[in-house]
């Protein structure tokens, strides 16, 4: 029998087992017993355990460094049948692993694209792409530093990456030889920041794994053998891949979306909208990661367990256990009788399962799945979960019927309609409206975010008080923190804490440098806490002292028409992705079958997309920005009226006269000194609801939304390696500031499902869905951009009147506007498109109009582009109208 320290061992050792490959490729030495160690006894491919040893050997116990020395030949072992738990688990981790036909130099050879392995149907191949050396982090250049690279030279300083190697080892061994505890955790983090751009194996493999991404799926495998073994009547053997040690979990919530946007707005409510819906898109986010952490603590998993969490889904890789299914059964109907109460059946926690092994025994069984075909076993998930979600309920009928008449409302919110115990004749909203917006107004200012575990001590009564979300169900509670030079606040916060929990994490939000206050407790304390950090799409239009801009300011701060634009993207074909994306990596291990989706791609190809959608897209929307104050710049009346434009916004507040504020908007682009000049009164215009996992839901002044969409795009097939397999959908829809913004959600939704509808790869605007970019003779969404923002430096230089660009929308109406709906069906945009350029008729108008246009340069111009634009000129002069217009 093995004990609960013989499982912390092998948690330890199974995600640092191949720690040496990083440390070996420093140049550094093995000294000491370590290096006198022979083959026979670490193995024919287990050189580098000795250096992992040797590092272990540290900070951690002995049998710690056992394991971790003997993961490649486990009968060497002290403690042999944990090290065999771990050397299986290291194989099954790795049966993605394709062999190269030559070996190649690992110095040499950068961690290659996970997006560039991907390919679907027809697709062209992707070229070849490479990571660059670097550790995780999130600043002004790390998206420039980060993506991948067409060369693999491109990512070395010099003519080998030692030197890179020896960098990442160095900060790397100083920030845990700074830790006074090594926590699993904290320890995690650690391997994510700075091993998550290395390759796992280089020499005989291609190397298009992280050394992060599997050593996580090892220990998250090791812990589910552990388990099974343990719970299991079916005792784990060591020799057999097929047998079904594994439980694929997905969950996913439904109803999110109708729960996000069942908000009106109406006046009196209006100053809290902003903060309401970012908090409700919160509150969402933050649920989802406490039933993935309720589960992978009731199942005792660790945190790698979770394979993936984000826009209300996850995985999670448990052992195949009677114990485990049935806490998870128990997990997911008192969550659901939660919804019931909490939501009125709004909401609703579907969970599937399928039992899997490493490698089934015959690759033809359809009934069976395992891990060497992960992609296959997500797809079977995903059916599972929608055939659950046509039964919602079932196992709590009792309580969605059940009739209530002793409870007595007295009051409709008027946000959410839900009904509810006034306590006080001013309130406006419902207690639950108000904790959203109060948890939207405390992320935007936060730099942490604090996990608490709470145990049956704990009174809930005060949790309103003490946290900024929390679920009594769930018995999880998180609060927020801004960063100050001591951590005064969060040593006192977990300090009042500490009784009524076993467990906490202190999470550092978009900044991996997340230890600063991790020696500031006293070493008690430390037994109880861990260091992280996450990243969060936290980007709100916000004034100094005053809050967050309403979306009425933000419509003012739209050039022209007073507008509000709503954008909604999300990834093309994920499913397939996920599922069919890597079938033609099948060559495997000793002639093993493979499908390439193995777990470990899973956890890479998840963590890459997200770290885009949760981190760079923060990145993105500081490009669109307003300013508080200019007055640094000390320019003159002439200069101040050439390069801004001061917007006066109206604060809604209770008090009798009304009271503004002035923003600053740039007429053009400024150049790099008043930038950098004006960095500390920077105002976001971009107010990120929702983004995460692979969508995204933003708004804005409606011309920085179509600037920031085409940005993101453009940044997003950057980062996928402009693999023609993975594309971004859209809609924008642009509405008044006082249109119902669930009712604009709505509509962007919509507009999203056209563009999919029509093929993908597709933007939706103006009613009309066009291609990103050109498409043989199509025209697409940049190139109409462009020509709109032509079309508009010429109106504003008096080369072209509005008229002439009114009657080229009204030529489009009359020639190619074939009804008022918008086309959602790909046979019949071909077709309408197709029809379009055959359609000459408006060319005669066309060039009687250009003959009032004086300047011959700019006419000739226009009569080159426009015919060819005339199809979907309603996009360029639309944007151009609403710029025009006075506010």
């Amino acid at each position: 029998m093995v004990n609960n320290m013989d499982r912390k061992n092998l948690e330890f050792a199974s995600l640092l087992h191949d720690i040496g490959k990083f440390y070996q490729r420093t140049g550094d030495k093995v000294t000491g017993k370590y290096s006198e160690i022979p083959i026979e006894k670490y193995g024919r491919n287990g050189a580098h355990a000795k250096w992992s040893a040797y590092f272990i050997s540290k900070y951690w116990d002995d049998d710690v460094v056992d394991l971790a020395l003997y993961h490649h030949q486990y009968s060497s072992s002290n403690y042999p049948k944990l090290a065999n738990m771990l050397t299986k688990a290291d194989h099954h981790s790795s049966t993605e692993r394709i062999f190269s036909e030559e070996a190649n130099d690992t110095l040499l050879t950068p961690l290659i694209s996970i997006f560039s392995e991907v390919k679907i149907g027809d697709n062209k191949e992707s070229e070849e792409c490479y990571v660059p050396f670097k550790k995780i982090d999130l600043n002004e250049d790390s998206f420039e530093d980060l993506k991948p690279k067409i060369s693999p030279k491109e990512t070395m300083s010099g003519w080998n990456l030692k030197p890179e190697y020896k960098q990442l080892w160095t900060e790397f061994t100083n920030e845990v030889n700074n830790l006074k505890r090594h926590d699993f955790n904290t320890t995690l983090a650690l391997m994510k920041k700075y091993t998550s751009t290395i390759p796992s194996a280089v020499y005989v493999s291609i190397p298009d794994i992280s050394l992060y991404d599997h050593s996580k799926t090892t220990a998250a495998l090791a812990v589910c053998r552990y388990l099974f073994d343990r719970d299991s009547e079916e005792k784990l053997t060591t020799t057999t891949n097929d047998q079904k040690v594994y439980l694929a979990i997905n969950g996913d919530i439904s109803g999110i979306q109708k729960f996000i946007f069942k908000i009106s707005s109406p006046q009196e409510a209006q100053s809290g909208m902003s903060k309401r819906l970012r908090g409700r898109s919160l509150y969402l986010t933050l649920l989802t990661n406490a039933i993935a952490d309720k589960i992978a603590q009731d199942l005792e998993l660790t945190s790698a367990n979770i394979l993936f969490c984000g826009g209300g889904r996850f995985t999670i890789i448990a052992p195949n256990t009677e114990k485990a299914k049935a806490k998870l059964e128990e997990i997911k109907e008192k969550i659901n009788k939660e919804f019931i109460d909490k939501f009125n059946a709004e909401l609703y926690l579907a969970i599937a399962t399928e039992e899997a092994c490493a490698i089934k025994k015959d690759p033809k069984n359809e009934y069976e799945y395992d891990l060497n075909n992960f992609g296959k076993l997500m797809k079977h998930l995903t059916d599972l979960l929608t055939e659950d979600k046509k039964h919602k309920f079932v196992n709590n009928l009792e309580d969605v019927f059940k009739f209530e008449d002793e409870i007595k409302y007295d009051d409709i919110c008027s946000v959410c309609g839900n009904l509810y115990h006034k306590n006080n004749e001013d309130d406006l909203v419902c207690p639950s409206c108000k904790s959203h917006e109060d948890l939207g107004q405390k992320v935007s200012n936060s730099n942490y975010m604090i996990k608490v575990f709470l145990n049956d001590e704990y009174d809930f009564k005060d949790a309103k008080k003490d946290f900024a979300f929390y679920d009594e169900c769930l018995s999880l509670g998180y609060n927020f923190f801004k960063s100050y030079k001591s951590g005064a606040d969060l040593i006192k916060f977990i300090d009042e804490l500490d009784m009524f929990s076993d467990k906490f994490e202190v999470i550092k939000l978009n900044d991996t440098n997340f230890l600063e206050f991790a020696n500031e407790f006293d070493e008690l304390s430390l037994e109880k806490i861990s260091f992280s950090f996450s990243f969060l799409a936290n980007t709100v239009p916000k004034y100094p002292k005053e809050g967050p801009l309403y979306f009425e300011h933000l419509a003012q701060i739209s050039k022209g028409s007073n507008k509000l634009g709503v954008l909604k993207m999300d990834v093309d074909n994920l499913g397939q992705v996920f599922n069919k994306g890597f079938d033609e990596l099948i060559e495997g291990v000793d002639g093993e079958h493979i499908s390439g989706m193995s777990i470990s791609r899973m956890s890479t190809l998840s963590s890459q997309l997200d770290l885009f959608f949760s981190g760079f897209v923060n990145e993105i929307a500081s490009n669109y920005v307003v300013y508080s104050d200019i007055s640094a710049l000390n320019l003159d009346d002439d200069s101040f009226n050439k390069k801004f434009k001061p917007i006066d916004l109206k604060l809604q507040n209770d008090k009798i006269e009304d009271e503004f504020i002035t923003i600053f908007k740039a007429k053009s682009e400024l150049d790099l000194k008043d930038k950098i000049t004006l960095k500390r009164w920077e105002i976001p215009t971009i107010h990120i609801n929702y983004s995460g996992g692979d969508d995204l839901l933003v708004l804005g002044p409606y011309d920085d939304i179509i600037k920031f969409a085409r940005e993101l795009r453009s940044k997003f097939k950057e980062w996928t390696c402009n693999n023609d397999s993975i594309n971004l959908s859209g809609g924008i829809s642009i509405v008044s500031p006082k249109f119902p913004i669930g009712k604009a959600a709505n509509m962007a939704e919509d507009y999203l499902d056209a563009s999919k509808s029509c093929g993908k790869d597709k933007i939706c605007l103006f009613g009309e869905v066009v291609d990103w970019d050109d498409n043989g003779l199509f025209k697409g969404f940049n190139s109409l951009l462009e020509f709109g923002l032509e079309l508009e430096d010429y109106n504003q230089e008096s080369k072209v009147s509005k008229g002439l660009i009114y009657s080229m929308l009204n030529m489009w109406k009359s020639t190619f506007e074939h009804s008022s709906d918008i086309i959602d069906n790909e046979n019949e945009w071909n077709n309408v498109n197709t029809n379009r350029l055959s359609t000459k008729s408006f060319v005669p108008l066309f060039k009687h109009k250009l003959r009032l246009i004086n300047d011959k340069k700019v006419r000739k111009d226009l009569d080159k582009k426009g015919v060819k634009l005339m199809p979907w000129i309603k996009i360029p002069v639309s944007w151009v109208s609403l710029r025009m217009r006075k506010a």
